[in-house]
């Protein structure tokens, strides 16, 4: 009675619709298909009388025909990469010609039997580790189903693994159809969805849903960008979004948009205003933050980088060691002494419009010459900009001039008033004082 060593990695997944012996092909020293799967200890089995004769007979499924998703007319496919092999991939028990080792019959090309010696994933298991398919949380359908065929051809490919298409994406597209459908249209997809879905999920099994190779709302985002996980990690001013349901989700979608940063919204403030639409507190320190939404619904003179819809100008959407998540130094106290580095309003604006005494250029708020920016903030114990102005809009007064200033615990008007060439103020820190660039004003009071 003769016997054969049936090696560990027998078949990934079966599909059978017919098993011919090859003649001509002359076997690899090395079989491709081997080094796809981690292999078993070898098992002897009886050729004449395998050792699962007792077992039912189980219907041979077909092949699995994957239909290929419809190219888009002047773009080159996105899908990538190509699994096509240098050589034909051959499964070791089919080039060993000895259709036994998983069918009933000897010749089941001849004899029209196609019957196998046990069910898949069954059959699969006697070479392949069950233990690496099997045992986790969140199983990938065809493989609960045991359709290990529906991916894999159980006798030979002309793509790596044996797959039934020379591309992965073509190949989960093909039942994930909608995904499909959106990532042709989509202009921005993320680039490990353009390389391949199983660069995040496992297409077997994982213990996170989805099968992803790790907790999708953050973790496994920051298995690939690092920085924003050191950054995230060292920034002292917390961005709350990342710490809410769906984490980098809550902005981001994982597979692409039509947007920059895969956003899920067409621009970067409505994107914020998703979330600061109502008042919110800061994780760090507890501060209540305004309903943004209406304070800019009710302030239509915006300022620069609200007008371009472009909050990231100056916040950092991840976190920031600075004030308020900005990207640069900025005072957070009424008064401080001034640093021209201490202050991200000089990104944009010309810096003279502080740093000058005299000035008939940088500045209209001046008295002649006599600079009024200088006089009020360029000083050791100077007003930062915002005890006057609103970064983000105002309706009342020009210039992003606020209707009123808070100073400690009080919130006093300003109680501006412009002219052609100048104008007025009286806070509750002075009485009014007058200010006109063609003829000075000397204020006594």
């Amino acid at each position: 009675m003769r016997k054969v060593l049936v090696p560990a990695a027998l078949l990934s997944l079966l599909l059978w619709t017919g098993c011919t012996t090859p003649t001509k092909e002359k076997a690899p020293e090395e079989s491709p298909a081997v080094t796809t799967e981690k292999a078993a200890a070898p098992v002897e089995q009886n050729v004449t009388q395998p050792a699962a004769e007792a077992a039912p007979a189980a219907p041979a499924p077909v092949v699995a025909e994957v239909p290929k998703p419809k190219k888009v007319e002047g773009k080159e496919p996105f899908f990538e990469p190509n699994l096509l092999s240098e050589k034909e991939v051959v499964h070791p028990p089919f080039e060993w010609g000895d259709c036994t080792v998983c069918h009933k019959d000897k010749h089941p090309d001849k004899s029209k039997n196609y019957d196998l010696v046990m069910d898949t994933p069954d059959l699969c298991y006697q070479c392949h580790d069950k233990n690496l398919k099997e045992g986790k949380k969140f199983i990938h359908g065809p493989v609960a189903a045991g359709a290990c065929t529906a991916c894999h051809n159980p006798h030979k490919s002309p793509n790596k693994r044996l797959l039934v298409v020379p591309n992965i994406n073509e190949l989960c597209t093909s039942c994930h159809t909608p995904k499909g459908e959106f990532l042709h249209k989509t202009d921005n997809i993320h680039p490990p969805v353009k390389d391949q879905c199983i660069n995040c999920h496992d297409p077997h099994t994982e213990d996170y849903k989805f099968q992803l190779k790790a907790d999708g709302k953050k973790d496994l985002c920051l298995m690939c960008h690092a920085d924003k996980k050191e950054w995230i990690e060292k920034a002292a001013n917390k961005h709350g979004a990342l710490n809410r349901p769906n984490g980098c989700q809550e902005c981001h979608d994982p597979h692409g948009t039509g947007q920059p940063k895969m956003l899920k919204a067409d621009s970067v403030m409505n994107m914020c205003l998703t979330c600061h639409n109502q008042p919110l507190k800061r994780d760090e320190d507890g501060v209540t933050l305004i309903n943004m939404a209406k304070h800019l619904q009710e302030n239509p003179d915006w300022h620069g980088p609200i007008q371009w819809g472009d909050c990231a100008m100056c916040h950092n959407p991840h976190g920031s060691p600075n004030f308020r998540m900005l990207k640069k130094p900025f005072p957070s106290t009424f008064y401080a002494s001034f640093d021209v580095n201490n202050y991200i309003c000089f990104e944009c604006h010309e810096s003279k419009k502080i740093t000058e005494e005299k000035t008939t250029e940088f500045t209209n708020f001046r008295n002649g010459t006599q600079n009024l920016h200088f006089v009020h903030v360029d000083k050791k114990k100077g007003r930062t900009c915002r005890a006057c102005h609103d970064f983000h809009g105002t309706k009342d007064y020009p210039h992003h001039l606020r209707k009123k200033t808070k100073f400690g615990k009080i919130n006093f008007p300003i109680r501006y008033i412009e002219t052609p060439t100048g104008g007025s103020c009286a806070p509750a820190c002075h009485a009014r004082r007058y200010y006109d660039r063609e003829k000075p004003i000397v204020n006594t009071k």
